[in-house]
This record gives structure tokens, sequence and C-alpha cells, in this order.
């Protein structure tokens, strides 16, 4: 059976039911840290888990807001927090026939529901529609007249039996036709089916039901491995059902070499533990075609016997011994630690396979719950274990998953992802945790991730697939650029390399992070200016050097003959042409005769900015209005354009092209 859909309600957090898709192989949940995500999957885990089982409780798990006064007025333990409805595969409809006696119609599906008082209820539906639809094939009545007559608008199957007997009159006269005789069917067809539409299996058709139904494979750091374990008392544990954190995937690792804890108490423990390294290479198979931070590990077992304190009688007790997993690293001279002292995303990554080991090539259906997975790893990591999510898990097993990272993320499957928010306020308490599609999520933070996710495969596409980039710091940037260079073409002079892609970095801090990274793979450029210029320039270059960026690509406009040493782009204007632009993208005019003379030459928009404030008028501006205003007012501008401001910005050009 495969999932389709969860209705969730009165759990923790979730008041108002919530009702989920569920996609037929992967779906993801985002939202931000405490919105509800591991909330979802720890109810879905409840209804039938597969591992690590655990019960609703009323005074823990319902909403506290409404408790008391709930109880007053119903039985919290017959309220169902969760609910799932399941599609069935070819199988299933064979067990079904089997259980049922009667073959179930195409569109049944399964209901099932976990209780607050711990029972599991499961039912088999289908429509009476697709009943009669089923039904009259079945008997061969496919006279369009006859089948509106009997399906009328009845609910019952007692009514739609009373329309088929009548119509049967009708249409015979009292005479057994082929027709008559076929509509004379769907009484006893009808009643054949019937336990699909009243939902009345009893006791033993039930259980046989709640054993088809899938169970939930939940996963988490809590589950990580230990790097150590004493299997004399796994073994006790085990026996007792008292589990410790890590010991079920423990578990799931010794049944992987067909073992048990006990089996290694014996004298025999050297071959059993040949079995266990066995099976290790094997898993070690599966880590490492998809684990490529470090290729050179090899997962070993060792065993070891320790001495046990007296008991509180003061008499001696037996060795016990303890499993030990290290990992050889050959990358290091095949040095072997103990697996605890790996990076915590290993640790993850290998006790996930490690514990989903005894699920892996089973026929049996298990839902897949993987609560942030992969949180401790490299994005690099986390983008290979999202492959292995969607290429090998995903087609096996139905997964659900929590995330809040950009790399757990593939914007391709967008309509697999579920937004996750609590709206809850200290005003409004009432309001409970909200599962929508991504795209109809009213909270941009939820959708964070899936935005920066869009943003790194955008941009990966942008600068993979162009020519030379040309980093500047903003729009205005790139603006005044395009227009002074389409320009200088159009009279035969010298404008931007037509391959040349610029890219605003986001601000003149972003810089030297821009040259660094994206130097080692592209050809990359950059253009500084700003009062930032001096403290950028030399991480610029240092970056620059680091990423084998050739220096005589970093262009400083601060550096041209005549500029102050802070200059911004607007320098590159004569002060007429600048103030032209200036006043009439924004309300303040400004004179030449209004802008202060130094010694020392200041940048134009420092200049501007007393001006300003000497009419009573903000410092501030828009810096991006002006350059808008070229673009609207190109042809004037140029019919009025100083030779200073060409001169200056064909220097840039010829620079930014050499």
């Amino acid at each position: 059976m495969l999932v389709t859909s969860v209705e969730i309600e009165a759990f923790r957090n979730i008041t108002n039911k919530q009702t989920m898709a569920v996609d037929p192989q992967v779906t993801c949940l985002i939202g931000k840290n405490e919105s509800g995500k591991t909330t979802i999957l720890k109810a879905l885990h409840r209804l039938n888990p597969a591992n690590n089982a655990d019960d609703f409780h009323v005074t823990t798990d319902y909403p506290r807001r409404h408790l008391s006064r709930d109880r007053r007025s119903k039985n919290l333990d017959k309220v169902a927090p969760v609910t799932a409805m399941f599609a069935l595969e070819d199988a299933d409809v064979d067990a079904l026939e089997d259980v049922v006696g009667v073959r179930p119609p195409a569109g049944t599906y399964v209901k099932a529901s976990r209780l607050y008082d711990g029972s599991l209820r499961a039912e088999v539906y289908c429509t009476l529609g697709d009943i009669l639809s089923h039904v009259f094939e079945e008997a061969g009545v496919d006279n369009t007249d006859d089948r509106e007559a009997i399906a009328g608008d009845h609910t019952s199957i007692e009514a739609v039996s009373a329309a088929a007997k009548a119509r049967a009159r009708e249409v015979g006269a009292g005479k057994k036709t082929a027709r008559v005789k076929a509509i004379e069917k769907i009484p006893v067809e009808l009643d054949r089916h019937k336990q699909y539409v009243e939902e009345n299996l009893d006791d033993e058709q039930h259980e046989q039901l709640i054993e088809l139904l899938p169970r939930f494979f939940y996963f988490s750091t809590y589950e990580l491995l230990p790097g150590e374990c004493d299997l004399h008392a796994l073994a006790e544990r085990a026996k007792a059902k008292q589990w410790k954190r890590g010991d079920e995937t423990m578990m799931s690792l010794l049944r992987l070499a067909g073992e048990g804890p006990e089996d290694f108490l014996d004298e025999d423990y050297d071959s059993r533990k040949a079995e266990l390294q066995a099976a290790s290479l094997d898993l070690s198979d599966q880590v490492f075609e998809y684990w490529k931070q470090n290729d050179a590990l090899t997962v070993v077992f060792d065993t070891d016997l320790i001495a046990m304190p007296p008991d509180p009688n003061g008499q001696p007790q037996p060795h016990h011994r303890l499993l030990k997993i290290e990992l050889r690293d050959d990358r290091h001279g095949g040095v072997e630690t103990n697996f605890s002292t790996r990076s915590t995303g290993f640790q993850w990554f290998f006790s996930f396979l490690a514990a989903f080991s005894a699920y892996r090539d089973t026929d049996e259906r298990v839902v897949v719950l993987l609560d942030e997975p992969g949180t401790s790893l490299h994005g690099e990591a986390q983008g290979d274990f999202l492959r292995y999510v969607y290429g090998q898990l995903g087609p096996k097993q139905q997964v659900l998953y929590t995330t809040h990272s950009q790399h757990m993320i593939d914007p391709t499957r967008y309509e697999t992802m579920r937004a996750i928010h609590d709206q809850a306020t200290r005003e409004d308490p009432s309001l409970g945790v909200v599962i929508t599609s991504v795209s109809l999520s009213a909270d941009p933070k939820t959708i964070l991730p899936v935005e920066a996710a869009l943003g790194y495969s955008v941009s990966q596409h942008l600068f993979l697939g162009s020519g030379p980039l040309l980093a500047v710091e903003g729009s205005s940037d790139f603006i005044f650029l395009l227009r002074m260079s389409d320009y200088l073409i159009s009279k035969g002079r010298t404008g931007l390399d037509p391959r040349l892609a610029i890219i605003p970095v986001g601000g003149i801090g972003n810089m030297p992070a821009f040259v660094a990274v994206m130097g080692r793979r592209l050809s990359v450029r950059a253009l500084i200016d700003g009062a930032e210029t001096t403290k950028v320039t030399t991480k610029v270059l240092s970056a620059a050097q680091a990423a084998n960026v050739d220096a005589t690509h970093i262009t400083v406009i601060g550096q041209l003959e005549g500029l102050p040493e802070t200059a911004d782009i607007e320098d590159l204007f004569s002060a007429k042409d600048y103030l032209w632009l200036h006043n009439r993208a924004t309300e303040v005019t400004i004179n030449e005769a209004d802008l202060i003379a130094s010694d020392k030459p200041l940048p134009i928009l420092k200049r501007i900015g007393i001006a300003r404030e000497k009419q009573h008028k903000p410092r501030d501006f828009d810096h991006v209005g002006p350059a808008h205003q070229l673009t609207r007012d190109k042809d004037a501008f140029f019919e009025q354009v100083d030779d200073e401001t060409l001169d200056r910005f064909e220097t840039v050009f010829k620079k930014l092209t050499a």
C-alpha cells in the first residue's frame, strides 16, 4: 500500500485538523525550527511503527491548552490524532480478495487511525459509485438507461438493489430476457461487495487488514550507532525490550550479519565476528557509493573482554564482551580510530544505512521518516544523500523527510514539497500548525530554503554557462556600464566586451568572496569603487592571487587619474552630467555652484550629500534612480554629454577588456 494522504489533529501543537497529500515516492517537509515538522513525523511513526515503538499519551501529547476543556465534553482516549489513507497496489488487491472474499473494485482504498488509547483501527473503503461501475461490468449491464435508472441518486446498497429489482420488472414484462437476467444479477453482486461500502469487517478480517498496512520507520540523530557496545547488556535490554539510544540501530547492524547480541557470547564468537565483518563490507559499499567526502575509509569490527565489578554481595561477575566499531583511514597510513570519533556527518550517514538495512531488500512496504537528515553533513555531502533519497530510496520505499537546508531541497521537485508553519502567537495561542503546499505558504521565512536552493541552481547555470564574469557592487553599476558601453560602441569607440557578463554581487563586502570562489573555475574580473575602496582592494587582490586571477583584471576606479581615491562609478561622469541625471531622478535640484570645492578631490556623491543638507534635505538618496533616469532619457542625455564623461568610461572599458 502507498500512503496518499495524512490527517493529523489534536496532537501537540497541531490543534486543528491538517490534511497533507503524500507523494508516491518522496515528500519534503520544510519549515523553520519549532514549526511542527518533527511533530508530523512522530505522529505518522506512531500509526504503525517499524522501529522504536512509541505510544500516544493524552496527558503529554494532547494540546495542553484544550486538555481540561475537552476532557469534560468527550472521551479523549477515543480521539484519533493520526489517520492515513492508503492506495492499493497489485499485491494488496490479491491480499484483500483473500480477506474479504471478493476482489476489491478500482478506487478501493484503506483508511487507518491510531487512537489515544493505543488501538489501531483500519477499514477498507470504496464509494458506491465505484462499486456500481464494477458491478455493472461484472453483471453485463451495458444499457445506459438501465444504469441511470438503477443508480439514480441512491446512497445505500439497499436502495440500489431495490431500484435494480424494479427496473428488471419494468423492462422484462414477465419475460426473462438476457437484459433482465443481467439486471437481476445486480442485487446479488452488490451484496457480495457490501463490506467495501458498509465498513463491517469482522474481527479476524480487521486483524488481517492491519497486517497488510505498511509500517513506518523513523530515524533521527538520536538513533546513531555507538562506537562500542556491551553485548551482554544489549542482549539483556533486547530481551526486556528496554532500549537505550542507538540500541535498535546496533540490532539492525547485527541482524544484517544474521546474528544477535547473544550470539557473540559463546565460544564461537570469532566466526560470528567474521560474519559481521562480511556484512559490514556490504554496508560499506553502499555508504561509499554516496559518501564522497573520504572514500579511503574501511569499517573494521573488533571485540574485547572487559572485567565487571563484583555484584552487591561481593561476588565476582563474568567478563562482558565489548563490540567495537573502528574505521581504518588509508588516506592517513591506515590508522584506525573509533567510530564515535569520526565526523558527526559520517556517523549519521553510516548509522542510517545500518538502521535501514533490515528493510533495504525486503518486499515489505515500509514508509521511511527522516527527521532533519544530514544536518551535520557538508553541503556537497547533503547533495550526495539527496541523490540517494531520490535515486535509491524513494523508488523502493516511500520517504517523508524534514529539512531547513537548501542543500536538501531539489527545486525541480517543487510539487512534492509541503510548507509547515506554526501560526500560534502570544495574542492568539489557539492557532496551531498549518500544512500547505509551498506555493500557498504565506510565510516567506518558511520557504527560504526553497528560494535559496532555486537561487543556487539558477546562479550555477548562469555562471557556468557564461563567458568572463565582471563583478560589480550593485544594480546602478550594471545600468551605467551597459548604457555607456552601448553609446560608445555606437560611435565606433571602445565599449565592454559583449561576452562579459556583469554580475551585481550585492554590496562591495561580497566582492572578495566572489573573486575567491568563482575565480577558481571561471574567468573573473572586478570593478571596485566606493567609500570602502581602500579596505576592499587589498582583500580582493589577495583573493585574486589565491584563485590565480590576473591582478590586471581588478580595476579600481579610484586609481584613475584625477579621481578621488574612494571614487564611485558616479565619478566617471562629469559633475554637470551626473547632476543632469540626479536632478531629474530626485525631488532636489543641485547646481554645480552648490557643490563645495576642495584641495583634495571628493567623490561626487559626498559633495551632493553636503549640498542637499544645506537645502535641509536628507543627505542620502537612492543611487539607482539616476541610473534608471539614464535609461529613460538616454537620447536627451547623450545629446548634451561631456567628452570628459565619455573618455573616462572608455578608459575603464579598455582596462576591463584587456
